[in-house]
């Protein structure tokens, strides 16, 4: 076979000429088979040829074959600095790349953490996907929580950045805030070997001009997210919207928090009647009757899956809805199985947040009201319940000295201490 470039004779069937080292005709990437130079389709296959020549002795790559397309439902999340430009202004270039990649380091954090993917990041703007490379049940409540952790996180521990100019604010970095939106719906993803596949479909576009719409410190959904959590947020209506570049109205919903409710049964509405579990929710409903007589009660329900547990419990909870009791829910999650204690800080901070204590000041003071009244002191339960629940105390209570062990030990009194004290404020 005679090489193109420099006219040297080779071997039937070689690959690469002997002189030169230049690639000798055009290989198909779709069966192999090695075509003659400036073929555009392949003589065994009829695939479209790159045109390009390959040389190993010159070290070009060959053309990327455009990877297959895999369609999904996926629930898009974007997040975009507010008044970046007028922050900007105020700092040196150096600082406001720090204050741009912290933020970023903030969001992925979050994101990550609930199982999304951080697709791009484009300035200080951060796009993620939830159900794709990896696609989970609950996607759209994952986002949701990835947002408001990640805000609530956005100015809790400011760094110290310098404003240029030396003006008023010198030294103190500047508060950030955000705003974002998400909408799920079905795409096409691109499933070649790079991570950052393009995504086609409106989802992206939506979810990005639904948060060019929304107010600072605000998380807007579409009806097709708000449908995947509803129960699950607490969320204001406003109504049908009309976002550039859609040509249809879309209605958008606020979300403000979660509501507590664990699990899509604890938020669904119209269920089916309740049978076949008589015996087991009377067995429930005598021990809950003997634990307001005063003998402490434990009932374990257990069973495979799908048989009925969840129903059983929300039935009871049901039941005993109008007689005066505390009720806490939690359960260990997939997404958080390296973070001991989370199933009961998770049950704190959802009694915290009832009347509004959404801010750290605000939880500082009704921690302290609860433990004051359940007969705890202070200085020992607040550092360590404080720091359970990642509240910053500040120097308002004495940095703690114990061993971990140690600390371990005192907060499970102190916690015990809290549950017994409170249900002696709760007896009937």
């Amino acid at each position: 076979m005679r090489c193109s470039k420099c006219g040297s004779d080779n071997r039937e069937g070689a690959n690469f000429c002997n002189a030169c080292g230049t690639a000798l005709g055009n290989k198909c990437a779709a069966c192999g088979a090695l075509n003659q130079p400036g073929a555009k389709f392949c003589d065994e296959c009829g695939a479209a040829l790159t045109g390009g020549v390959t040389s190993k002795a010159e070290g070009v790559s060959p053309v990327a074959v455009p990877s297959a397309g895999e369609r999904r439902h996926l629930t898009v999340l974007f997040c975009d600095l507010v008044g970046s430009t007028e922050i900007a202004a105020q700092l040196d270039p150096e600082d406001w790349r720090e204050v741009v990649a912290g933020y970023h380091r903030t969001a992925a954090e979050a994101i990550t953490r609930f199982g999304g993917h951080v697709a791009k990041y484009l300035g200080d703007g951060v796009m993620a996907y939830f159900g794709w490379p990896e696609a989970h049940d609950n996607d759209g409540e994952r986002a949701g929580l990835a947002i408001l952790d990640g805000i609530s996180k956005l100015n809790e521990h400011p760094d110290s950045l310098p404003l240029k100019g030396g003006g008023p604010g010198w030294g103190s970095r500047p508060k950030l805030t955000a705003r974002v939106g998400i909408d799920s719906g079905a795409v096409v993803v691109g499933t070649g070997a790079d991570k950052d596949a393009d995504v086609f479909g409106e989802t992206p576009n939506i979810a990005a001009r639904l948060q060019a719409t929304a107010t600072p410190s605000t998380v807007l959904i579409t009806a097709a997210t708000h449908r995947l959590i509803s129960g699950l947020f607490v969320v204001e209506a406003l109504g049908p919207r009309a976002l550039k570049g859609i040509t249809t109205l879309l209605e958008v919903f606020q979300v403000v928090r979660p509501t507590g409710v664990r699990g899509r049964l604890g938020a669904a509405r119209g269920l089916t009647p309740f049978v076949g579990r008589e015996e087991e929710l009377a067995l429930l409903l005598s021990r809950w009757q003997r634990a307001r007589e005063g003998e402490g009660q434990l009932a374990l329900v257990v069973g495979e899956a799908g048989i009925g547990k969840l129903r059983l419990v929300a039935e009871f909870h049901d039941r005993i809805r109008d007689a005066p009791h505390i009720w806490m829910e939690s359960a260990g999650e997939q997404f958080f199985e390296n973070s001991p204690f989370h199933a009961l800080s998770e049950m704190l901070s959802q009694w915290l947040q009832p009347q509004g204590a959404t801010d750290s000041e605000e939880q500082l003071e009704r921690l302290e009201r609860a433990l004051a009244s359940a007969g705890l002191k202070l200085d020992e339960a607040m550092p360590l319940i404080a720091e359970l629940l990642q509240l910053p105390v500040g120097e308002r209570y004495p940095a703690l000295t114990m061993t971990p062990e140690q600390k371990r030990r005192r907060l499970y009194a102190v916690l015990m201490g809290w549950v017994f004290g409170a249900a002696r404020l709760h007896r009937w």
